[in-house]
């Protein structure tokens, strides 16, 4: 997690909220299994976070989308019914069909091809969603693929971010953020110019990508979240048992 993160008090930490967190995630169709397992299970884990959440998961029809590992993974919603909805933060999800726009140009393939169409266009819509979230201060966080998709659509060039690699970022277009680019190997929490949020981070940093929402939602303080990161992140087993401590004594103090 990038460590500024813990240098700056985010809204949600300074101010208690007792609703619960309403997080919406995206989920592509060849979705990375791995990429926000952690975060979608410490949500709900509110016996070790200090705010409860609202988990709604959507794919862009409703339809369930077969993941990178061959799961096939049932949403709860489809991103038309939701868009109008609020949420305190959209997380979207990694995966392959994020570059379909990019394999178009190279498939002669037809049936693949309107495959491809498909895909992108219902990641298209998402995309659309992203920039009124961030346009309203309202928290993004994206990891891999949906990263790169976030650039190209040009909504990274006014905010700190990390992704995969800055040179894929320039393949697209639509990317002039170079500038803001930072080689991070965790995550990093850029303000927006509205004053919200956006969490980035690499394929191979679900642990910290989680960590960073969970403390800019306020569901862990960024000292529990550093706690919590020594466990799923750097395998020290004794940092489980101080959050059950710790909340514990929270509890045992109300």
């Amino acid at each position: 997690m990038d460590t500024r993160t813990d240098e700056r008090t985010t809204a949600a930490a300074a101010d208690p909220v007792s609703a619960p967190a309403r997080v919406l995630v995206y989920l592509p169709e060849g979705m990375a299994d791995w990429e926000v397992g952690y975060l979608m299970s410490a949500l709900r884990q509110h016996d070790v976070t200090e705010r409860a959440a609202e988990l709604t998961t959507a794919t862009a029809t409703g339809q369930a989308v077969v993941s990178m590992g061959g799961l096939t993974v049932s949403p709860t919603a489809a991103l038309a019914d939701i868009v109008d909805e609020r949420f305190d933060a959209l997380v979207l999800c990694g995966g392959t069909s994020w570059y379909d726009d990019d394999d178009n140009d190279n498939n002669n393939n037809d049936d693949d091809n309107n495959n491809d169409d498909n895909n992108a266009a219902a990641n298209r819509e998402v995309l659309d969603l992203a920039g009124r979230c961030k346009a309203t201060g309202t928290l993004v966080a994206a990891i891999c693929g949906a990263v790169d998709a976030l650039g190209r659509a040009g909504l990274l060039d006014d905010v700190e971010h990390t992704g995969n690699d800055l040179g894929q970022l320039e393949r697209w277009p639509g990317y002039r953020g170079s500038a803001r680019f930072v080689r991070e190997p965790h995550a990093v929490s850029g303000v927006t110019p509205s004053g919200g949020v956006l969490v980035t981070a690499g394929s191979w940093a679900p642990t910290d990508f989680a960590a960073a929402v969970l403390a800019e939602l306020g569901a862990l303080s960024a000292t529990r979240a550093a706690t919590w990161l020594r466990f799923w992140r750097d395998r020290d087993a004794a940092a489980i048992y101080e959050l059950f401590v710790a909340e514990d004594s929270s509890a045992g103090g109300r």
